[in-house]
């Protein structure tokens, strides 16, 4: 008597190929809102660590000027792996062509004055509106690219 009552009742198993697409339509909607957003956020974390990086060479620029009375006119006196170095997406210093490279640390500097920047490069050159970030020695932060100098840093 059961048996027959299931029949009667249509009881199915799994899905309709019209669920399966309904699901998959919904899916792609998602995906077209989130995608961007989180690509968006990506790039602006990483522009964090560039801006990180850029305060750890000032912050070891001052104290080689402490100790010496003139600034440090390589990365590498400063304790920097290269001059110039990349930094990674995880935030390790790495040589100029690693292959997960985000920006490209730089420094020009003389006795009594220096410029750190940082540059995208790979993936991180679709940020346009913070492109070139850099910071000076009396304390001056610039950057490059559509958004005002005070949305990038």
């Amino acid at each position: 008597m059961r048996q027959t009552l299931q029949q009667d009742q249509g009881v199915r198993n799994g899905f309709t190929l019209v669920e399966l697409l309904a699901v998959l339509a919904i899916l792609c909607a998602l995906g077209v809102v989130v995608l961007p957003a989180y690509q968006s956020q990506m790039l602006s974390a990483r522009r964090g660590l560039a801006k990180l990086e850029l305060l750890k060479i000032m912050t070891r620029q001052e104290q080689y000027f402490l100790n010496h009375l003139n600034y440090a006119d390589s990365l590498t006196q400063l304790g920097f792996p290269a001059h110039p170095y990349a930094l990674t997406r995880d935030g390790n210093a790495a040589p100029a062509s690693a292959i997960d490279s985000i920006y490209l640390i730089g420094l020009d500097a003389t006795n009594r004055r220096y410029i750190a920047t940082a540059a995208p490069i790979g993936h991180q050159s679709r940020d346009a509106g913070c492109q070139v970030m850099s910071i000076e020695s009396n304390g001056v932060r610039d950057s490059s690219g559509t958004h005002e100098t005070q949305k990038c840093w």
